[in-house]
């Protein structure tokens, strides 16, 4: 009789293992079906394009002629397997995407993240004198973060390692330790 029900415990702690790898398979599957569905709705490439190119249209309207202002900041953070881009732009819109698919769209809205991200913007304004200006924007080399600055007299970047961001000795710190707060924002957002 005793074995009778170890011999049952024993088929069913087997079944309840295999319901599980079956179900986590299966779970798993449907996870990556929803992310190949969105990257092709919405392809991180086109929408990081169109963010790189937008047209400031009325945000610069007052700015005195010769003057350069930044309307709009790209970062771009290699993240070992996948690539991380905000955008952010002086009036407090706020975007992210993630090059696997996904990400957070339309943030702004929330007062904090618009807070952040025009802060984000303007304190890019003092990094123009260490940027470059670019005609085309690649996504980053590995293990690099890199910076957009969107102007009304065209584009301009700048990169670095992103060792040199972790031991504190990049020119670009400021920024990227800016650009994580409207991340910051942008999370706590999405969970609300």
């Amino acid at each position: 009789m005793e074995i009778a029900l170890y011999i049952v415990l024993a088929i069913s702690q087997v079944g309840l293992l295999v319901y599980y790898f079956l179900y986590n398979r299966r779970k798993k599957q449907k996870e990556s079906e929803r992310r190949s569905a969105l990257t092709k709705e919405f392809p991180y490439e086109t929408l990081r394009g169109i963010a790189l190119n937008t047209n400031p249209g009325a945000m610069l309207a007052t700015i005195p002629q010769g003057e350069t202002a930044v309307y709009s900041a790209v970062m771009d953070w290699d993240m070992g397997n996948d690539i991380v881009t905000l955008i952010t732009t002086i009036t407090g819109e706020a975007t992210l995407y993630v090059k696997s698919g996904g990400g957070i769209i339309g943030s702004g809205k929330y007062p904090s993240v618009s807070s952040a991200a025009q802060h984000f913007t303007s304190a890019t304004q003092a990094h123009l004198s260490h940027a470059t200006p670019v005609t085309n924007a690649p996504l980053p080399q590995r293990n690099c973060v890199q910076f957009f600055l969107l102007t009304n007299n065209g584009k301009f970047s700048g990169t670095d390692l992103l060792t040199n961001i972790e031991n504190k000795t990049s020119l670009w710190l400021p920024l990227f330790e800016e650009a994580n707060k409207v991340i910051a924002e942008m999370r706590a957002t999405a969970t609300v």
